[in-house]
């Protein structure tokens, strides 16, 4: 297997993409706005990895609508490197349909998604339509199916577990649980046991040091390791960011002993995972 960086979650937007309310928050618990415009992408993400994953974000809750062409034309910049993949949000009827469009005009790889910001239910008929389609169309889901920082956005929908009974009915469609599914790690591990078409990124996790090193001694207990994904989740870290605090997670401090976790899965998760685990059909 020939190694090759790929950073498997990153965000591109413009503040105005984003929504009044939801910049605001987002800069409160971030210490100001975080530039994730194209020029700072491609120097701190395309800059550095070799492959990437741009996301496309909507979450009509919150005003958050990062338009899926402002993506996908960034992406076109960087053929056979970048893989877009579009913003949906299941409270909309319409999303089967968008997708479908999406994917066949737009040329995206595939759909990022999020009950807990979009406010849906993820076995709800519109959502449960989106996956046929995305299964019938070999795209892979991106969830972010995690806690989140909007007071808006609706934690119970949030636990990863509630993605078995996807995984079950759709067993031949590819997803990631963004950051590990936090703070439902343990429910992320074990349903990726259960689900080899399901894998995790650890994007926004590393500087959480403490629950990133657990999730990890927990993924080893249960032997889930390949299927971790680096991510940065840029422009939270940048993708060398990301990598250096990855590489850090054993560092405790002079005089604490701590259990470590494998420095060879680390480079291998950062280096080994190759595209075709998402696209094996080319």
């Amino acid at each position: 297997m020939t190694d090759c960086l790929i950073d498997w979650h990153t965000n591109l937007w413009l503040p105005e993409h984003l929504g009044e309310e939801s910049r605001e928050e987002m800069g409160s618990r971030t210490g100001g706005q975080m530039d994730a415009s194209p020029p700072a992408h491609e120097k701190l993400v395309a800059g550095t990895a070799e492959k990437f994953v741009v996301l496309a974000l909507r979450h009509n809750q919150l005003g958050i609508r990062v338009p899926n062409d402002f993506v996908t034309q960034y992406c076109a910049r960087f053929p056979g490197r970048a893989y877009p993949f579009m913003g949906i949000d299941c409270t909309d009827p319409m999303a089967p349909r968008q997708v479908e469009q999406a994917v066949k005009e737009l040329g995206v790889k595939g759909i990022k998604l999020s009950p807990v910001y979009a406010g849906f239910d993820p076995w709800c008929d519109t959502a449960m339509r989106v996956y046929k389609v995305a299964e019938r169309l070999k795209v892979p889901l991106l969830w972010h199916q995690s806690a989140a920082y909007a007071a808006k956005s609706m934690l119970e929908w949030g636990n990863p577990i509630l993605l078995d009974k996807i995984g079950r009915e759709f067993p031949k469609l590819r997803m990631i649980v963004a950051h590990i599914g936090q703070p439902w790690t343990g429910e992320t591990v074990v349903l990726l046991r259960k689900h080899k078409q399901i894998f995790t990124d650890l994007s926004a996790r590393y500087y959480r040091k403490w629950q990133c090193y657990n999730a990890l001694m927990l993924a080893l207990d249960y032997k889930v390791t390949d299927q971790i994904l680096f991510g940065s989740d840029f422009p939270i870290q940048t993708t060398q960011q990301a990598m250096d605090s990855f590489r850090a997670i054993n560092d405790w401090g002079p005089g604490v002993a701590m259990p470590k976790f494998p420095s060879e899965i680390i480079e291998d998760i950062i280096y080994r995972r190759p595209i075709e685990l998402l696209w094996p059909e080319g």
